[in-house]
């Protein structure tokens, strides 16, 4: 295993090394003055270009890949075709030596996945074992692309595998160390970003600042996935009218659109095209070069809004590119703009220090990995003095994105493909389980106007011993039950409890169960995320429900352990796919459907429960599909749509 990881940290670190030149050998050969007609043209080329690679050789890599590893590592198997390496590298430098928003470790992490996938074939490997070797390619790629190995190897450990795992463990740090060593001796050992000054904490009461920036960055992160999935969203329709090239092609003229005003959002923000009176626009943030004065503050919160809506069409219309470098690039102009303007007040304070941070912290609220957000800027960087201020901002930026966000950008968008982000022999089975999938949806509710006359008939109907007492809107307001009559009050507004614990339909049951048992309550009501209405109530019924589902799916994931020795020998594996009300087989009957050859629905999943299906069976929404086939990428275009869709 060892020797598999040193194998996959030495051609990731070679795959770096080529995409670097890649980048580069795109650059030299389609820009040359930089006018405003090549901003318009080149990045819609490039991008009709790239979709054409993601649509017709490697839909892996659209998105930028990191989810795409991800749904590889959830669902078993981590197999990977052969092609994907060499195209999704071709891709990637197409974008962004053509001037497309994003970055490169994102798909640095699908190939270096893919690399360690295709290096496990080379012994007969189990699929936890295959597992750490992907999630070591991963990290090696991470640390090539950054000259971060502890970066990558933490990146590793806090996004893809989900803790720390003895055995993934050694792997993942020895391909992380050798890729990094590998793309050092080909790349250069150069820092990506060298500041001028010497960056470190001064005054205590700068840290009030750094918690400030750990507070601002979760907006900032919330306004990068909200942009991303209102794009996917608008484009969602001119994808399947056209197709993906188009699509990529129409993100790539936003990008020209707006390079017009603000070419610093062109590409990665550390390898600018040759676009006359530009800078590195991330390296000048960190020196400060701006200025300090109010103008440049204006013209760093420009750069960030300018680099969220560039990234946005181009991430969002599938083009191959990572949403890594964007989050460094925001972050550094958040900073940078909160460092001058506290620089009015201590003038000690070097806003290059701030734009530092701020990176860190725009970074860990987007992707909730905090280690890996503190260790790769001091590897980004070079320079350790900024320990606290990172601890600081990190810290508060991380517990106040589990608190607003929720998930991370990562496992939101894997959750969009139908894919449950967890490990059911390491934790609760009810972390397998939402509690959208088992929560009572139509539990009625209590206006919160209601007197309390009609709330003794209610409960003296029985039925329920509690309810969610909501506004005109259907927001909620609080939860009234029997108990509750005790209380001085005329109407439910004035009886209910306010302070109500709630739970939302993408939370894992497991944490709702948690908080009903610290409150010793029965029930809970669920509410939506962003409109605070009440779409449901959580109740010990459907407690058990969620318990029998977890069971089964761990069963599930027992029963594919079991057969990798059969996929091996075969060819074929278990695949899990959930149907959702847009899929093109809902409504159909099994036998009116046109398989991938060597494909078998062995179960389903409906309500609890599990089915064995035959030809007459007609597909609903929200079943689980257990299909044993030869061919995943096409059983999931088939029954999701298209798996680069979401």
């Amino acid at each position: 295993m060892l020797l598999l990881g040193a194998v996959t940290g030495l051609v990731t670190g070679i795959a770096a090394w080529l995409l670097v030149l890649g980048v580069d050998l795109v650059q030299e050969l389609v820009w040359s003055t930089g006018g405003a007609w090549e901003r318009l043209l080149i990045p819609t080329i490039g991008g009709l270009l790239v979709g054409v690679l993601v649509a017709r050789v490697v839909p892996e890599a659209a998105f930028g890949g990191v989810v795409g590893t991800m749904e590889a590592i959830a669902l078993g198997g981590s197999r990977f075709r052969a092609v994907v390496p060499p195209a999704a590298l071709i891709a990637v430098a197409i974008a962004l030596g053509s001037g497309l928003s994003g970055g490169r470790e994102g798909p640095m992490v699908l190939i270096g996945g893919s690399l360690g996938a295709l290096t496990a074939t080379l012994l007969p490997l189990d699929d936890d074992r295959r597992q750490s070797v992907v999630a070591a390619g991963a990290a090696a790629g991470i640390g090539a692309a950054f000259n971060a190995p502890i970066g990558g190897m933490l990146f590793a450990v806090e996004v893809l595998v989900g803790g720390i795992r003895g055995a993934s463990m050694q792997v993942i740090v020895v391909a992380s160390v050798v890729s990094a060593i590998t793309a050092r001796q080909l790349v250069g050992p150069e820092l990506i970003y060298q500041p001028r000054s010497d960056l470190a904490l001064g005054d205590p009461e700068e840290l009030l600042v750094y918690a400030l920036l750990g507070v601002l960055a979760v907006p900032v992160a919330l306004l990068l996935r909200w942009s991303d999935d209102r794009v996917r969203q608008v484009l969602r329709p001119v994808h399947r009218r056209v197709g993906r090239a188009p699509t990529v092609a129409l993100g790539g003229l936003a990008v020209g659109v707006i390079a017009l005003g603000v070419p610093q959002v062109l590409g990665s923000g550390d390898a600018l095209p040759p676009v006359p009176g530009t800078r590195e626009p991330i390296q000048a943030m960190l020196n400060a070069d701006l200025g300090v004065a109010w103008e440049a503050a204006g013209l760093l919160l420009l750069l960030l809004v300018a680099k969220i809506a560039a990234t946005a069409f181009t991430h969002g219309s599938g083009a191959a590119v990572g949403m890594f470098a964007p989050s460094l690039f925001t972050g550094a102009a958040l900073g940078g703009a909160l460092g001058i303007a506290a620089s009015q007040v201590l003038p000690d304070l070097h806003p290059g220090a701030v734009a530092t941070v701020g990176m860190a912290a725009v970074f860990a609220a987007m992707a909730r990995a905090p280690l890996t957000a503190i260790l790769i800027v001091f590897e980004l960087v070079g320079d350790y003095g900024l320990v606290l201020p990172l601890m600081a901002a990190v810290g508060v930026a991380t517990w106040l994105a589990e608190r607003v966000l929720g998930d991370s950008m990562y496992v939101h968008h894997l959750r969009q493909r139908g894919v449950v982000f967890s490990r059911s022999e390491d934790v609760d089975v009810l972390q397998t389980v939402t509690v959208g999938e088992v929560m009572t949806a139509d539990h009625p509710t209590v206006h919160v106007g209601e007197t309390r006359a009609e709330l003794e008939r209610r409960f003296t109907r029985g039925g329920t011993h509690g309810y969610a007492v909501v506004d005109d809107d259907g927001r909620l307001v609080g939860v009234v039950s029997v108990r509750d009559l005790e209380r001085p009050g005329d109407t439910a507004g004035e009886l209910c409890t306010r302070r109500a614990v709630t739970t939302s339909p993408e939370d894992p049951a497991f944490r709702a169960v948690r908080r009903m048992a610290a409150l010793d309550v029965g029930r809970v009501p669920v509410v939506d995320t962003h409109t605070r209405r009440v779409v449901g109530m959580l109740r010990r019924a459907d407690v058990v429900r969620a318990y029998q589902r977890g069971i089964v799916r761990s069963a599930g994931a027992q029963q594919r352990r079991a057969v990798g020795r059969l996929r091996d020998l075969a060819g074929v594996q278990f695949v899990e796919v959930v149907l959702d009300a847009d899929s093109p087989v809902v409504g159909r009957r099994i036998r009116e459907v046109t398989w991938p050859q060597r494909s078998v629905v062995t179960s389903i999943r409906r309500r609890g429960e599990v089915l064995v299906p035959d030809g007459a069976t007609t597909l609903e929404a929200e079943d689980e599909l257990v299909v044993l086939t030869a061919d995943p990428v096409a059983l999931r275009r088939l029954v999701v749509g298209d798996v680069t869709d979401g």
